[in-house]
């Protein structure tokens, strides 16, 4: 209301204006996570999560005019169900600067198995079979006068990491360099075997809307659906609003939802 009086709006209209504020801060960040980067997000599909992420999935969508979205199951809680999905691991770093082939590959071989030592020790503590733990390594590069680094994955050989390093610098900046490649750190991530999490979805027969309401912007009511009672293979035209315990997706119009086998919604952009 105070906003709405200082610009002579609407309470409605000052909180469009909002939203419309708050989209834009977000487009912009994924912005800088695609298109700076060289990306083309017009052909990905854009994944929603958190609480309010399905209000805004569509609108965020258009701004970088993108033609598919997916809110996955439990996606205002997706972060908590990630958590408890996720297999137990550690993630374990060491600087060790110095030219890679100067340093040799049984020096790097040495810290590497120290840190393996300290992660897979952190895990039979908590219960995970050593037979189960599975290692990744790998080391962050650079060109010698370079300040920032590119992770490779270490193979056991220097020429062989080098030979990375410089095809990672070509695709990531457009050109290598006839320069002597530096170490600065050395990576472990030790993982042991997921957790088994089954997602129950509701099987039965096509769902109708649960109730109506009126929303700003719209002429007509929009129909009001229950997540947990929609079914495979059913599809939604917008506007609608598809309400769950633990989110809200509003899908905008000329967006339709088809519901996958698991509970998934795709939502696809047809104006």
């Amino acid at each position: 209301e105070p906003v709405a009086a200082a610009l002579a709006l609407s309470v409605e209209e000052a909180a469009a204006g909002i939203i419309r504020v708050a989209n834009e801060h977000m487009a912009r960040a994924l912005r800088v996570m695609s298109v700076q980067r060289g990306v083309d997000p017009r052909g990905l599909t854009l994944v929603s999560f958190g609480g309010a992420g399905g209000l805004h999935v569509c609108a965020l969508a258009e701004a970088l005019s993108m033609h598919r979205a997916m809110v996955p199951v439990h996606a205002g809680v997706l972060s908590a169900l990630g958590m408890l999905a996720a297999p137990r691991g550690r993630q374990l770093s060491r600087t060790h600067q110095g030219l890679l082939r100067q340093l040799g590959a049984g020096v790097i071989e040495s810290g590497l198995d120290e840190l393996a030592v300290q992660g897979r020790d952190a895990l039979v503590q908590e219960g995970v079979e050593p037979s189960q733990i599975v290692e990744q390594r790998s080391v962050d590069l650079r060109y010698r006068g370079q300040s920032y680094t590119l992770n490779v994955p270490w193979s056991g050989a220097t020429d062989e990491a080098e030979a990375a390093f410089h095809q990672a610098h070509q695709g990531r900046y457009g050109h290598d360099l006839a320069l002597p490649v530096e170490l600065v750190n050395l990576r472990i991530g030790l993982q042991g075997p997921a957790a088994e999490l089954a997602l129950d979805f509701h099987e039965g027969a096509i769902a109708e809307p649960d109730a109506c309401a009126m929303l700003y912007g719209h002429g007509m009511e929009v129909a009001i659906w229950r997540r947990e009672k929609l079914v495979g293979g059913q599809t939604i035209k917008g506007p609608a609003l598809i309400t769950e315990t633990v989110s809200t997706t509003y899908l905008a119009p000329e967006w339709h939802c088809l519901v996958e086998p698991s509970g998934t919604l795709i939502l696809e952009y047809k104006g």
